[in-house]
């Protein structure tokens, strides 16, 4: 009876010791690491699979993380740090996960991995021995080999040439690829290799596993991180360049104050962000050269790249100058900087106002106005050009006036001149006629 009882207690105890396996399954989720045990200070690596998406958290406990937190679609992986000695226990817990069937996944899951300890040269024992009941060892001939020999997708390419040591790679693609196909090949024979095959893509980023099991069942996982960037089909117009729409916006920075919105824009609906105190609202489109910037919106069209600046703590949105406000009087338009950003602009002709300089910009309220920009002081006030037309109106009319009087009293001295000239001639021709006529008489 008492063997019995040894014999029901070896038979559980073993049994116990079989659960402790690297993967711990749960209805929603679940973690495993590569491996059972590791070297002191060695690394193995977590895998996380969800029926879903979502952000992780990952910490550990004897041991350090390469990521505390990770976005998983279906499967991703961290690489973990192992203590110097006992058990490494790693655990990761739902933060914002959704399943396929957009019920949300909480809850938190442990993997422990256990330390190898040091062991003196009298009881030093080959890794790959088993013991049996008689204490007889028995070689394990089972291959541990559990690397990559190749590892590909289509289309595109590994950001690094595939190495069997490397185990994280990148690949960039734009929205037309709907999918990408993973193919690997195991370096051993007995090895099998998961996580191949065609995979669905969407915009943004997202990670597929590859897991390479050896015969004696330790793992290897590969990652795979697929970046899908937005390829626009439908354009709009813009300073006689063609900007693209986008649907996919997780990656715009939108300033304080404003709010999600939706406008029309070459007959299709976007998502807009509107700032109700200056009426201002802006969208999130990419240019020729693929680069993606927010621009102002007014009326079904785009007006200006939204570009914001701040001065004494004030923020300003920078306009555009039209080519009627360029020609302003004692200033030359070009190019000028206010903290370290260069924009349209006007500088004084006069040299000793060679600190200022004049901006088109409009402050939060929706006001547009002309600045002068003090760049010694670093200040910022309102600009109100010089009127120089009424001073050369008033000098024009002076001109004017003492030409016309000069010119009349040049004409009244002539008039005069010629008077009394023709007076004297017709006084002398008088007598020179009654003298005539008393001679005669």
């Amino acid at each position: 009876m008492k063997l019995f009882k040894l014999f029901i207690c070896a038979f559980m105890t073993t049994f116990c010791l079989s659960l402790n396996v690297s993967m711990v399954d749960a209805a929603s989720f679940s973690v495993g690491a590569s491996q059972s045990t590791v070297s002191p200070n060695g690394k193995f690596t977590v895998t996380i699979q969800v029926s879903g998406a979502g952000q992780f958290s990952v910490s550990s406990s004897n041991g350090t993380v390469s990521e505390s937190s990770i976005w998983v679609d279906g499967s991703s992986s961290v690489s973990v740090t192992a203590g110097s000695s006992g058990t490494t226990t790693v655990t990761v817990t739902a933060v914002d996960v959704t399943a396929t069937d957009e019920t949300p996944v909480t809850g938190s899951k442990t993997v422990s991995v256990n330390i190898k300890s040091p062991v003196s040269n009298n009881n030093t024992q080959n890794n790959n021995t088993q013991t049996n009941n008689n204490n007889k060892p028995q070689v394990d001939n089972r291959s541990k080999v559990n690397t990559l020999s190749s590892l590909n997708v289509s289309p595109g390419k590994l950001n690094i040439d595939f190495s069997p040591d490397k185990t994280a790679y990148q690949v960039s693609l734009t929205s037309e690829n709907q999918s990408i196909t993973i193919s690997a090949t195991a370096k051993d024979s007995k090895a099998t290799v998961s996580g191949t095959g065609k995979k669905d893509l969407k915009i943004g980023s997202q990670t597929f596993a590859v897991t390479v099991k050896a015969e004696n069942g330790s793992k290897k996982v590969y990652s795979i991180t697929v970046d899908v960037t937005e390829k626009p089909t439908t354009f709009t117009s813009f300073q006689d360049k063609k900007l693209g729409l986008l649907t996919d916006v997780s990656n715009a920075k939108i300033p304080d104050g404003f709010q999600e919105s939706k406008v029309q824009l070459e007959g299709k609906e976007i998502t807009a962000w509107v700032h109700e105190p200056s009426n201002l609202t802006i969208v999130y489109l990419m240019d020729e050269n693929e680069s993606k910037n927010l621009y102002v919106y007014e009326d079904g069209q785009i007006v200006n790249l939204f570009q914001q600046i701040t001065i004494q703590n004030n923020k300003y949105i920078i306009l555009e100058i039209s080519s009627e406000m360029k020609k302003e009087n004692d200033l030359v338009f070009g190019k000028v900087s206010i903290n370290d950003i260069e924009l349209e602009g006007w500088k004084f002709e006069d040299e000793t106002r060679k600190d200022f300089c004049v901006v088109y910009l409009m402050n939060m309220s929706g006001e547009k106005n002309l600045y002068s920009y003090d760049a010694v002081e670093e200040t910022l006030q309102r600009y109100v050009p010089s009127d120089n037309s009424k001073e050369k109106e008033l000098e024009t009319k002076i001109y004017i006036f003492v030409g016309t009087t000069g010119l009349f009293l040049l004409t009244t001295v002539g008039a005069i001149y010629r008077y009394m000239s023709f007076k004297k001639k017709s006084i002398s021709v008088i007598k020179d006629y009654y003298q005539i006529k008393n001679i005669d008489e």
